[in-house]
């Protein structure tokens, strides 16, 4: 049963069509793992709570910087030199104090991982490099938990809900690519546009609403539009082929 808070806090979303109680409660007993609290996992960290994720664990080993502010909004100015795993749950534990929030500022590798992961029934990639995606890929196709993915280029970005079996992997999609040294440009809406968009896949998900989620989603943002593109698996994929 929902108590009179919940009844209150959610009571928009609950007289939504397709949605209602039985929805609100998939939510409350969730368990979502965001990898990253920085310009994409801010919107997703933020609207995750918001709707009433029952189990909201989140990691960034990083620190606020003055340049993180134009696009990361979990987090403000008096935060500068914490830790932001901690300007994050005191965001997001004022935003929603009902629900379970969980942050850690520690390295995701293929050790932390089954920690940081452990029970979850999606994972949200909110970050900035790819070889940490790889671990995350690695940890979703192994234990059969989708993930989530999003990635910003300066105007441009893509998105993917992908289930391990039945979509392609990180390892399909980025082939070895190889991160860089340099700064990647990006203005603050575009992964606020893009992490909100993951928010919804989310969501949507867990209630087990899977219209509209199909294939890569690239967003132009310069010319304000959206091309879903169709993407299939590589069956010789390393990481979820057949052969492995």
């Amino acid at each position: 049963m929902m108590s009179e808070n919940e009844q209150i806090r959610y009571q928009r979303q609950l007289i939504l069509p397709r949605f209602g109680e039985e929805a609100q409660q998939k939510l409350k007993k969730a368990r979502v793992f965001v990898a990253g609290a920085g310009g994409l996992g801010g919107p997703v960290c933020y609207y995750l709570a918001a709707a009433g994720i029952g189990h909201l664990v989140v990691c960034d080993r990083d620190k606020v910087e003055l340049s993180n502010l134009n696009r990361q909004i979990l987090h403000g100015t008096k935060d500068i030199g914490e830790a932001k795993a901690d300007s994050a749950y005191r965001t997001l534990s004022n935003l929603n104090p009902d629900i379970t929030i969980k942050t850690h500022n520690i390295t995701i590798d293929d050790i932390t991982i089954a920690e940081l992961a452990n029970g979850a029934d999606i994972m949200v990639d909110c970050l900035d490099n790819i070889a940490t995606r790889h671990v995350l890929n690695w940890y979703s196709v192994r234990t059969g938990t989708p993930l989530v993915h999003a990635g910003i280029d300066g105007w441009h970005a893509q998105l993917a809900l992908l289930i391990p079996q039945k979509t392609p992997c990180i390892k399909c999609l980025f082939g070895e690519a190889k991160d860089t040294t340099e700064p990647k440009p990006v203005l603050g809406v575009v992964p606020g546009i893009v992490g909100t968009m993951q928010a919804l896949l989310t969501i949507k998900h867990l209630i087990g609403d899977h219209s509209g989620g199909n294939g890569l989603m690239y967003f132009d943002a310069g010319s304000l539009q959206w091309t879903r593109i169709s993407i299939e698996r590589n069956k010789a994929c390393t990481v979820c082929g057949s052969n492995n």
